[in-house]
């Protein structure tokens, strides 16, 4: 969400976006991992944390109805290149119209290496993630080795969890650092329902 929604004009959009976001929560519960969409809050503290300078080819993987995809946009300097993606057609459908200048692509986060190479991007120096794949059991380092081969070498991984997952000594960081380094959680965002909190790691 970006920072018009501060304005006292915009203050009703979350709550008609999240029609559709809790629809396909129901429908997906552990595809979606959320039932409401993202507060403007959490998206400024997580976006804080990563690795936005110097970024040219930005990637994210779950982008849902474009909470952190419209604030993205806005934060990116004018030449970088940005995809996002996501599996769900109705998220896909609302995100194209919230954020019509941004390449957006409906597929799986497992199809991200030929979806890169489909536009023939730049090497990808940032991936921000949404998607719940701490509760993918077996396909958990398959999602974060896709993520890895994608990434250029110094490339960051930022990815959103609940609070209580990401700490810097638990089982997500150690997951992450099967195929990152310097693995290190940010701030808990606790203005957001469940408190989230970022996971921001390199591929080294």
């Amino acid at each position: 969400m970006s920072r018009m929604d501060h304005d006292g004009a915009a203050t009703a959009r979350p709550r008609r976006e999240n029609g559709p976001f809790a629809g396909e929560f129901f429908r997906h519960p552990v595809r979606s991992g959320a039932v409401t969409e993202t507060t403007t809050d959490c998206v400024n503290g997580f976006l804080d944390e990563a690795r936005l300078d110097g970024a040219r080819t930005v990637v994210e993987l779950g982008a849902g109805s474009g909470a952190i995809t419209a604030e993205l946009a806005t934060r990116l300097p004018e030449p970088a290149q940005l995809l996002a993606v996501e599996v769900s057609p109705a998220l896909t459908a609302r995100l194209r119209t919230r954020c019509p200048d941004v390449d957006v692509a409906c597929a799986s986060a497992f199809d991200l290496p030929e979806l890169v190479r489909e536009r023939d991007l730049p090497p990808v120096d940032l991936i921000v993630c949404s998607v719940p794949w701490t509760v993918m059991g077996e396909e958990r380092d398959r999602f974060l080795s896709t993520a890895r081969a994608t990434l250029s070498d110094g490339g960051a991984f930022s990815t959103l969890l609940v609070a209580h997952r990401a700490r810097d000594s638990g089982v997500a960081a150690s997951w992450v650092g099967r195929h990152f380094t310097d693995v290190r959680a940010g701030r808990v965002q606790w203005r957001n329902l469940p408190p989230l909190r970022g996971l921001h790691a390199h591929a080294g």
